[in-house]
């Protein structure tokens, strides 16, 4: 059993957000961000697109066989001995379970206090848990498919290689809310999501995993 006590002394510094502010703001204004995000979410290509967060039977408070294909579809492996824990009765599902059902499932990251942030980390803790070693991607993704308004995807190349930070989880997810309560950002953001949209379908996924894949495609694109 895995006991959390509350982080709210992590806090990003200053510096820390205005890297993150500055880089954001240049994934949004690169002239490519349109076509990377038209790419990413276009039903021919092979990424991942709505099916991470589409794909069903969709759960919230639950953990499905679904939810991990979704997983895979980042690129993440979850491997038998895992997969029995997350899957199949016994103490790391209902402890992971137990977690996921404290975590409110309409509250978006602009708007989540140190409660709910608590709360994000335990369960955050309860996966990592269940699927073994220091497997913080794969948490974070499996947090961003079951709550994708308050889990930042936290991908390393993104989180550590651009917006440099990537150490501590508390204040990635305090860097992610100062993102996205930034006036600048959501500006330029909405501005993408509508010039990038064929399908009004490709308009369904939160803000918050929309700007994950700007700042992702970013990052791939321009390597």
């Amino acid at each position: 059993m895995i006991v959390v006590t509350p982080t709210r002394a992590r806090r990003p510094s200053s510096a820390q957000l205005d890297r993150a502010r500055s880089a954001a703001l240049g994934a949004l204004e690169d002239p490519a961000a349109v076509q990377n995000l038209r790419l990413f979410y276009d039903r021919d290509s092979n990424h991942a697109g709505r099916s991470f967060l589409a794909v069903g039977p969709v759960e919230y408070d639950s953990i499905t066989a679904a939810d991990l294909y979704a997983t895979s579809l980042l690129g993440i492996s979850v491997g038998p001995r895992a997969g029995r824990q997350l899957l199949q009765g016994g103490p790391h599902r209902n402890d992971v379970l137990k977690a996921l059902r404290m975590v409110p499932v309409e509250t978006d990251l602009a708007d989540a206090d140190d409660t709910v942030l608590d709360a994000a980390e335990h369960l955050h803790l309860q996966l990592k848990n269940a699927l073994g070693g220091n497997k913080w991607v794969a948490a974070s993704k499996l947090c961003a498919r079951k709550r994708p308004r308050l889990f930042p995807v936290r991908d390393s190349l993104v989180t550590r290689g651009l917006l440099g930070v990537g150490e501590d989880r508390r204040v990635d997810w305090l860097v992610y809310q100062h993102l996205v309560t930034d006036t600048e950002v959501r500006r330029l953001l909405e501005k993408v999501t509508a010039e990038s949209a064929v399908r009004e379908s490709d308009l369904l996924d939160p803000p918050l995993r929309i700007l994950d894949v700007v700042l992702w495609m970013h990052v791939k694109t321009s390597a």
